[in-house]
């Protein structure tokens, strides 16, 4: 299983819920879910336990949240700009990495964040990471100053996660597809 893959969080579940656990069933109820519906009785009805099991690990739900951006800036964002490649295969390491992507849990991060502004700040330098990497992917191309390229990097991930924001019903094929047509405009394919 690629580490950068959600796993389903519904499959047989074990016994004792770690915190971990948890982390999984809150990204997976957000790609699924509007923010709204993440509330402790639906995710400890989905877990199938009780609500001390959930009060074990976090202090209250917006602990619980805060800790689910955390998470998600860590394995969507972290791990994939520190993963160590020569710089001639950096932009193909990007373009299968956002080939897996979760569209939709990027939008239920972002509706999140227009909530509550702990997740807010996580969201916005996770952005602006994801940014400053991906200019210097294009500053390492060769084709692109420092100024060209931190506005392309900018365009790219907000046309990214617009994808999911104009279409919410688009599929990751079509995702892929208009993906894949903004590669070739920038010479990448």
């Amino acid at each position: 299983t690629n580490k950068y893959v959600m796993k389903d969080s519904t499959q047989k579940k074990p016994r004792r819920f770690d915190k971990n656990r948890w982390l999984l069933l809150g990204v997976e109820q957000l790609s699924k879910k509007p923010s709204e519906q993440l509330t402790l009785d639906e995710l400890c009805k989905s877990a199938e336990k009780t609500k001390g099991s959930f009060y074990f690990h976090f202090k209250n739900i917006d602990d619980y949240l805060e800790s689910i951006v955390h998470y998600w800036r860590e394995q969507y964002t972290d791990k994939i700009i520190q993963k160590q490649v020569q710089n001639t295969q950096r932009l193909d390491l990007l373009n299968q990495l956002t080939a897996r992507l979760d569209l939709a849990l990027e939008v239920g991060i972002r509706n999140l964040a227009l909530k509550n502004e702990t997740v807010q700040k996580t969201v916005k330098k996770a952005d602006q990471a994801r940014v400053k990497w991906l200019s210097a992917l294009y500053v390492s191309s060769g084709h692109y100053n420092e100024e060209q390229a931190s506005a392309l990097a900018a365009i790219e991930i907000a046309a990214f996660i617009g994808f999911k924001m104009i279409n919410p019903d688009m599929k990751p094929t079509e995702a892929r597809g208009l993906y894949e047509n903004f590669l070739k405009l920038t010479n990448r394919a």
